[in-house]
């Protein structure tokens, strides 16, 4: 009885050819579906602007939620005012590649430019490495009509390191030549995996640089407080929503989309 069970398992394992494909550890991204951010960057700065006033979206928490990210684009595709769209981290659940394909094989019938921010989940495994060669940079910022836009990767517990705010603050010193500034970092900064000192530099940093707007995710809830600095948190997808942004020449409106 031993051996034909032995037998058994050998006949099973032999004749399923992908019982172990995807490895939380595999980390191999084709070649057409690398550095992700720079070519959506090279679209949106082939745009025609028309107007100094835009729309942009912002969709976060993606996670396992494949259906509702469909409805989503959808509806987005069917809005030719919005210019671009901003994913705002948590693209996967457990950073392994075969989420991130899944992902990648559906924002691309996207028909607007997007750019994303890493999250806590996209770090797990071996997501950090996937995430870089699928995008790119951690840290990367834009320009749109004379608004900059700036993309932070602000994971504390699961990158292992802290928050580059010397990289925030470079990205900052120039803010008076802007009319509004955006800062996008998966995590708001009241976030458990801040320390005090680390909370206080990431909103000292928006205070002293007039930063109009500071958006975040990864709470899964609706949160908005208008200040000096105003912060927003979107919620997770889970419930087919997202929020568009109407930018206009030193203010900004935001519009909650619940489909």
């Amino acid at each position: 009885m031993k051996y034909l069970r032995i037998i058994l398992l050998i006949g099973i394992f032999s004749s399923c050819d992908t019982f172990f494909e995807f490895s939380v550890y595999e980390a191999s991204v084709t070649k057409e579906n690398r550095n992700t951010t720079f070519k959506n960057l090279e679209l949106l700065n082939n745009i025609q602007v028309s107007s100094q006033d835009f729309k942009f979206a912002f969709i976060t928490d993606t996670h396992y939620f494949y259906n509702n990210l469909k409805i989503i684009i959808d509806d987005i595709n069917k809005k030719e005012d919005i210019l671009f769209v901003l994913v705002g981290g948590d693209i996967t659940e457990q950073g392994v590649l075969k989420e991130y394909q899944l992902f990648y094989d559906i924002i691309k019938n996207l028909e607007k430019p997007y750019l994303t921010v890493i999250g806590n989940h996209d770090y797990k495994s071996n997501g950090g490495v996937i995430y870089k060669r699928m995008f790119g940079d951690y840290n990367y910022s834009f320009k749109v009509n004379n608004n900059k836009f700036i993309l932070f990767d602000n994971t504390v517990w699961e990158s292992n390191k802290e928050p580059d705010f010397d990289w925030l603050s470079m990205e900052l010193n120039n803010s008076k030549m802007f009319n509004q500034i955006f800062v996008v970092a998966h995590m708001p900064p009241s976030t458990e995996q801040f320390n005090d000192d680390m909370k206080e530099t990431y909103k000292s940093l928006l205070y002293e640089n007039n930063v109009s707007l500071s958006i975040h995710g990864h709470t899964h809830n609706y949160f908005y407080e208008k200040n000096t600095v105003d912060y927003l948190t979107v919620p997770t997808i889970k419930k087919s929503t997202y929020c568009i942004v109407n930018v206009q020449n030193e203010s900004y409106t935001i519009e909650m989309i619940a489909l």
